[in-house]
């Protein structure tokens, strides 16, 4: 098993785009919420990602948003799952990183924290870069990215990190258009975001009700056309 015989199968599995970072990028991570932290043994993390249908954002109505959000966090669990079978079938062991259900919550504040951050694993997979609306952009498919992920004690060679920011200078769309004013330079504040993106219909189903910081880029989609996978 190597880097690129592992990121091919996980785009026959379904994913849009999968990188791998060394343990070491994460020197940084907070207490409790580094990948060693998680699974003490890890040396190598693998991100992948499905992409969000545009047509979704540009609608009178945000559930079909929502059941793409549904799916997607489902396949991102499903495919998760078999990387791992991969790679335990190599003779390494391997640990999902869900997006949810996650232990820390702060019920004053509304603020959640992952296990691992699944964007942070990405970035530091060579995934993507940091927009201004603090969601992890991608050259070819913008900030339409639901993020798996995976831990293994295998080593793997890691994928260059990218350093160049997606946002035009000036531009603060997201920013201005956040009608909770939840964004801003400093970060997201999720109590004001989860008030305002969150909702129920009349029957009580969960959905969202918000995806302006999405809709507004100008880079939503990408500055760069055609099948991203990234290799070494």
């Amino acid at each position: 098993m190597n880097s690129n015989n592992l990121k091919n199968y996980a785009t026959e599995l379904g994913a849009r785009l999968c990188g791998i970072g060394s343990v070491d990028r994460f020197s940084n991570a907070p207490k409790g919420f580094s990948p060693l932290d998680l699974f003490p043994q890890t040396q190598s993390v693998i991100a992948f990602a499905k992409q969000i249908t545009k047509g979704s954002l540009y609608l009178s109505t945000t559930i079909p948003y929502s059941v793409s959000e549904l799916i997607m966090t489902h396949e991102t669990h499903r495919i998760a799952l078999e990387l791992c079978l991969y790679i335990e079938n190599h003779g390494y062991l391997a640990v999902i990183v869900p997006s949810e259900p996650y232990e820390y919550w702060d019920e004053e504040n509304q603020t959640g924290k992952g296990l691992v951050s699944l964007k942070h694993i990405a970035y530091n997979s060579g995934l993507g870069t940091w927009g201004k609306n603090h969601l992890l952009y991608n050259p070819e498919i913008g900030s339409l990215i639901k993020i798996g992920a995976v831990l293994t004690n295998a080593k793997l060679e890691p994928d260059p990190l990218m350093e160049e920011s997606l946002c035009k200078p000036g531009c603060q769309k997201c920013i201005d258009s956040c009608s909770s004013g939840a964004l801003s330079e400093m970060g997201v504040n999720q109590l004001k975001c989860r008030e305002f993106s969150q909702g129920k219909t009349l029957k009580g189903e969960t959905i969202y009700t918000c995806n302006m910081c999405r809709k507004v880029c100008p880079n939503v989609s990408g500055s760069r056309s055609g099948k991203y996978v990234s290799t070494l």
